[in-house]
């Protein structure tokens, strides 16, 4: 009877091992979805344009987003997370400004399409309601992410009125990745004109490809299926101040809906 007891004892030993190993592993999951973003200014970065009358406004554009995810058992019903995701983005951008100089008085429309490949590693907290299958998710932490590549497709029109009154319209257009750094050229040309004109616009990188914020999330798990809803907030500026001056800054927002599924 006691040798039984023992063994009994045993048993219940190693299955509490066994069970405790299991909560403890790294979970991987793969992870799809549908992503927006878009840019944040700061009013005090409007205000400090070397322009009158200026003005800038975003629309977000769907792209997508795609990795893999490890959650980490810490304790209890408290996980750290972090992977490798891949995002695939796009936004909107329309700026108009007026500018006034000695000779000429400029009225500047332009229309700004981003697209950006980005790489970005989470590193956040999870907390489980349960350890069951159907249970709910919330989540907060921090990410770093980097830009492979990107482009952007630049069109803009412009007029240009003399002190005597006569007024030029321009049109320009162009396309370039705004990472690399190399000469940003522009083709401009008379409004109703064919003859088309190069301008460079800039050597060297205009926006930055690094950068980190804070991040939010929250979901369901059912079973091995897992739907949520994720922020970014970036907090570094992306702009470069040699292009746009120390003044300028642009901040990355995005959030992405997802589906996952649990590989082990």
């Amino acid at each position: 009877m006691k040798k039984l007891a023992l063994l009994f004892t045993l048993i219940g030993f190693l299955s509490a091992i066994q069970a405790q190993e299991e909560t403890q592993r790294v979970q991987l999951s793969a992870r799809i979805g549908l992503s927006g973003t878009t840019l944040l200014i700061p009013n005090s970065t409007i205000s400090a344009q070397y322009a009158y009358g200026y003005n800038t406004s975003k629309q977000m554009k769907l792209g997508v987003s795609a990795g893999l995810i490890a959650d980490i058992h810490l304790k209890n019903k408290l996980f750290l997370q972090t992977g490798l995701m891949y995002g695939w983005q796009r936004l909107h951008q329309v700026q108009t400004a007026v500018f006034e100089q000695e000779s000429h008085h400029l009225s500047i429309a332009t229309e700004n399409m981003y697209k950006m490949n980005r790489i970005k590693i989470p590193l956040m907290l999870y907390y489980h309601t349960s350890l069951e299958n159907n249970h709910f998710v919330v989540g907060a932490g921090l990410f770093v992410d980097i830009a492979l590549s990107g482009k952007i497709i630049y069109d803009a029109s412009c007029a240009d009125k003399d002190p005597h009154g006569s007024i030029t319209n321009y049109v320009a257009s162009g396309h370039f990745d705004p990472f690399l750094n190399d000469t940003k050229y522009l083709y401009y040309h008379i409004a109703n004109d064919d003859y088309t004109n190069k301008y460079s616009l800039y050597h060297g990188n205009i926006l930055k490809r690094f950068n980190w914020g804070i991040a939010a999330e929250a979901g369901y798990q059912v079973s091995k299926f897992y739907f949520g809803a994720h922020v970014d907030f970036g907090l570094a500026n992306m702009m470069n101040p040699k292009f746009a001056g120390e003044d300028y800054k642009e901040r990355l927002f995005s959030f992405q809906i997802m589906v996952g599924y649990k590989i082990n």
